[in-house]
């Protein structure tokens, strides 16, 4: 049968089953006392990206095992298929037991003994690329050589002078 037409309908109605499947597993969680409306707009897109993504996974996985075909999907290439996508996108936390033991275990090595002078020793300023040297030969041209301004001036010159 179906429901009877009429002029309001409740958001419930005109939600799609996922959205309202998501909508009901937020509303179940007791620490989730509110959430505004994008964030079932952000999950939706989540779990959608994420289905295509595993699926297109397991269809790689399936080719590769010689079937081809989206029908030809078993359910050992999805396992395989988030498997491999939970090692990478959702990485898992370390422990902080273990993060103590890496710590207590490296701030155990002694650090070596500071030196008398500190910093990477220089070699002396007269044979370093950083002092001034006088030696370079400028870019000016020699005195007989005239510049192209000095050349137009004197053009102009001599075309006002008579």
């Amino acid at each position: 049968m179906s429901r009877p037409q009429t002029s309001q309908t409740t958001a419930a109605d005109t939600l799609p089953p996922t959205a309202r499947a998501i909508a009901l597993l937020l509303a179940s969680t007791p620490t989730v006392q509110d959430a505004q409306p994008g964030v079932l707009h952000q999950l939706l897109e989540f779990a959608h990206r994420y289905t295509v993504q595993v699926l297109s996974d397991a269809q790689v996985y399936a080719e590769h095992a010689g079937r081809s075909g989206t029908s030809k999907i078993e359910m050992d290439d999805v396992v395989l298929a988030v498997q491999a996508r939970v090692g990478w996108e959702f990485g898992g936390r370390i422990p902080k037991e273990h993060l103590l033991s890496l710590a207590s275990q490296t701030n155990a090595t002694p650090l070596p003994a500071v030196p008398e002078v500190f910093g990477v020793r220089l070699p002396p300023a007269s044979e370093t690329l950083t002092s001034v040297n006088f030696e370079l030969v400028s870019n000016k041209p020699p005195p007989s050589v005239k510049l192209y301004d000095e050349e137009v001036e004197e053009i102009e010159e001599e075309e006002e002078a008579p």
